[in-house]
């Protein structure tokens, strides 16, 4: 088995007689040698002795933190140790001497996830398979080097040194260092989430930092012992000390330094599985924008000798959650900024063993993906044709090419200085690090320009039973996509840059979500609906159209319908009416006469509500009004359509209900005749609000739209405490200055979901800075996970809250859009 600490046995292995001398022993490699965390922990528990000591000297200076360039690369290096199987990782399912050579280890072909005509992807590897689809993942095949070594520790001494065959005295990543940082010191340059420095962060004169994958212990206290302590420590350091003693000094202090840097960005529970805690880690220091321009973690045992289909694909699994988790993390401001990497000493042997596992092996293919990342297949295959037992597969392109195109391509040049030659570039990138999609390119999802409303009669764009809209006549299959063309159709013009749809899951067999996008856009890691089998599941979406004109609607598992409904369209300019957003205010209740005489409706009934001048929406000016319906405990199921009034009723849906439900949906109506909607009820014994959030007509916002991202996630920690929101609790999110969202956004379009939902209750949402109102946007029920749009007018200081009535949820937050005077 290979041993875990592998990366710092080669670092030290190799230092010079120099590096061993303490009279050059600087603090940085000291810091670096003992890790962040063990050095602390040898200063503990100090005594009263050495704090009067030490107290009253002079502390010393240390590094500060801050931001990267806008357009500076940040690269993700993501270790494989112990030899990853490529075969199994990247799957070659048409060609016959894999399936002979691999035997029992070997893949079946109808479960790879296949992204082209000759391999598919490892079944685990989702994530992947989604970078791949939106052309963002690069795989480079048949890596490695000449006069391969078997040896793990060789093998991953020459990876990591970026030289092979030669003894490994510095890495490639620290040698960038180097090049990159001149003479300047820098602790936030370079860091290894782990317990000790690797050899590829090794340089001549760099080296990067050690971060423990879990929150800072020594260095993060508060109370008042810790801090004299800290004090201490600091005092320690004085010019008159020699060098050795003031470099010991110096290291202690930056741990110090480190420490209270990172506690507030690394949070106190983190993932069980390693590599996925490490990600998490990483994701949160990219987001903190201390100035790490690289970052690397690894993980293993891929030393599959014996029993692989059980380790691989544990293995695969981890690879795939540790990717989700950081993407999921990280902030949508450094989608363009962020590349990821992988590598590993070497492959695995095409033939199986007797032990049902792989042996060494000298060529494999591996990873680079992010969002400018231009995807597509990279090298040469190696071919198994003729291999015997203890055969080979021949490599194709020397890791050194591999390094130099991430290098030149993302990290700014100098590859032939860190890598001792020039090697081939491969041409891994599409565009350089902060350059964003060209408006309108395929895979971008931000409006060209703020946009003006112009409400519509409700029209069907697409219906999966039956074909409408030109979509396929079927159920959606599990991680499918359908595309709905909107532009010029149903009355929606061409230069239209959102609309505004309901989008429908029916006949669903399993428990999954939906997630809207622009057309083309890579899928971002949010959902706007989540359907359960019984009942049919609606969610409005306020959606940026993408370059071909449409939206794009995943499935993620089981078997799905989808029906999508149009309401209205939004076009660059001011020609048509802006969105004045309002405090919210219920404008009908069934149960108590608001709005309508009281009683609950049955089926077929038209109920007409008056909207304008009322609760501060005028009397005139007025084409459309924001309102959120929620049914009450209907006696059947059934569904409600939302028109407005003086037309006739539109054969759509808005609220779709199932028996003693209580469900609500934002609508977005254009007012009728009277300045009047109609409501019209297909069910029995329905009891019917509407709360009022807002309208458009004459002065006030423009809608612009984002890729959609995530704010919120108490579940992981994510805009607010990593915690079920109680009984009565609240949460206030910062949502200006995030996820795209400017400081001067007067108003914000939000899919609110809660899930993990412990009692019957409802979510308030409400700008921060007024107080709650009595209206509701969310209603739910043990058991649920349930999504609802909300368009909210933002505090003074760009917040919303959310309120949780009872019981316990976790609630999640992501931004579709926002409106700026």
């Amino acid at each position: 088995m290979l041993d875990p600490d592998i990366s710092t046995q080669q670092a030290l292995a190799h230092l010079s007689r120099d590096e061993h001398d303490p009279n050059v022993l600087d603090r940085r490699r000291f810091l670096q040698l003992v890790g962040m965390g063990l050095g602390a922990g040898a200063l503990a528990g100090p005594t009263s002795s050495l704090l009067d000591t030490v107290l009253g000297q002079n502390p010393g200076a240390a590094f500060a933190a801050g931001p990267i360039g806008a357009n500076d690369g940040i690269l993700v290096v993501l270790g494989m140790f112990g030899g990853n199987d490529g075969l199994n990782t990247t799957i070659p399912f048409n060609d016959a001497n894999y399936y002979e050579q691999h035997g029992n280890l070997a893949v079946p072909a109808n479960q790879t996830l296949s992204i082209d005509g000759d391999i598919g992807l490892n079944p685990a590897l989702t994530e992947f398979k989604r970078f791949w689809d939106d052309g963002k993942l690069a795989i480079v095949d048949g890596v490695g080097y000449p006069n391969p070594d078997l040896s793990h520790f060789n093998s991953m001494g020459y990876w990591m040194a970026g030289r092979p065959n030669a003894i490994p005295t510095s890495g490639w990543l620290g040698r960038w260092l180097d090049g990159h940082l001149g003479s300047r010191q820098d602790l936030y340059a370079g860091v290894e989430v782990g317990h000790s420095l690797p050899l590829h962060l090794v340089g001549l004169q760099h080296r990067g930092t050690v971060v423990p994958p879990g929150k800072p212990a020594f260095g993060a206290g508060t109370d008042a012992r810790d801090l004299l302590t800290y004090e201490a420590v600091r005092r320690m350091r004085t010019a008159s000390n020699g060098d050795w003693y003031r470099n010991v000094s110096q290291a202690f202090i930056d741990q110090l330094d480190l420490a209270s840097t990172l506690a507030p960005v690394i949070p106190e529970t983190l993932p069980d599985t390693n590599i996925v805690a490490r990600l998490e880690v990483i994701a949160r220091l990219v987001n903190a924008n201390l100035g790490f321009r690289v970052l690397t973690a690894g993980f293993g045992d891929f030393d599959s000798h014996a029993g692989q289909p059980s380790q691989h694909s544990q293995r695969m699994t981890e690879l795939n959650a540790a990717v989700a988790r950081f993407f999921e993390l990280l902030s949508p401001s450094f989608a363009t900024r962020v590349t990821v990497m992988t590598f590993s000493e070497f492959g695995r042997t095409s033939w199986d063993n007797d032990g049902n596992g792989t042996d060494h092996g000298t060529s494999a293919p591996h990873f680079v993906f992010g969002e400018n990342v231009k995807g597509g297949r990279y090298g040469q295959r190696p071919s198994m044709a003729g291999l015997r037992r203890w055969d080979r597969m021949a490599h194709h392109v020397d890791f050194r090419s591999y390094y130099g195109s991430v290098i030149d391509g993302w990290l700014g040049g100098g590859s032939s200085d860190v890598l001792g030659g020039n090697f081939e570039n491969l041409g891994l990138f599409s565009r350089g690090p902060g350059v964003a999609n060209p408006v309108g390119s395929p895979d971008g999802g931000a409006s060209k320009s703020p946009g003006t409303f112009v409400p519509m009669n409700p029209k069907r764009l697409a219906d999966t039973r039956d074909g409408a809209g030109g979509v396929p006549r079927r159920r959606m299959a599990p991680k499918e996509f359908i595309k709905v063309h909107a532009a010029d159709r149903a009355g929606i013009p061409a230069d239209a840059i959102a609309i505004v749809a309901n989008v429908t899951a029916a006949s669903v067999s399993e428990p999954t979500f939906f997630t809207v996008c622009p057309g083309g856009a890579r899928k971002p890691e949010t959902s706007n609906l989540n359907p359960r089998p019984g009942a049919a599941t609606p969610n409005l979406v306020v959606m940026g159209l993408g370059a071909d004109g449409c939206i794009d609607v995943h499935n993620d598992v089981g078997t799905s319908d989808c029906i999508v409904d149009v309401f209205g369209y939004f076009r660059a300019g001011s020609t048509a009416d802006r969105y004045r957003s309002l405090s919210p205010r219920r404008l009908l209740d069934t149960r108590d006469g608001t709005g309508a005489p009281a009683g609950k409706r049955g089926r077929g009934h038209r109920l007409e509500l008056q909207v304008t001048d009322r609760h501060g929406v005028p009397k005139t000016d007025v084409s459309a009004v924001v309102l959120n319906v929620t049914v009450v405990n209907p006696g059947s199921e059934g569904y409600l359509t939302v028109g407005p009034a003086g037309a006739s009723k539109p054969e759509t849906s808005n609220v779709n209900f199932r028996q003693h439900q209580t469900v609500p949906n934002l609508v977005i109506c254009k007012v009728g005749v009277g300045g009047k909607v109609n409501i019209w009820i297909e069910g029995d014994a329905v009891d019917v609000l509407a709360d009022v959030f807002g309208y458009f007509g004459g002065a006030g916002s423009l809608l612009r739209t984002v890729v959609p991202s995530r704010v919120l996630d108490t579940r992981a920690g994510l805009g607010a405490a990593r915690s079920l929101v109680p009984a009565g609790g609240r949460t206030d999110v910062q949502v200006a200055t995030k996820a795209g969202v400017p400081s001067n956004a007067t108003a914000v379009v939000l899919n609110v979901t809660a899930t993990d939902v412990a009692a019957g209750s409802f979510v308030t949402v409400w700008p921060t800075d007024v107080s709650m109102p009595d209206t509701s946007n969310l209603n739910i029920e043990p058991g649920d996970s349930v999504a609802n749009l909300v368009i909210s007018k933002l505090s003074a200081d760009g917040k919303v809250s959310l309120a949780n009535a009872r019981g316990t949820t976790n609630l999640i937050a992501d931004v579709l859009g926002y409106f700026i005077d």
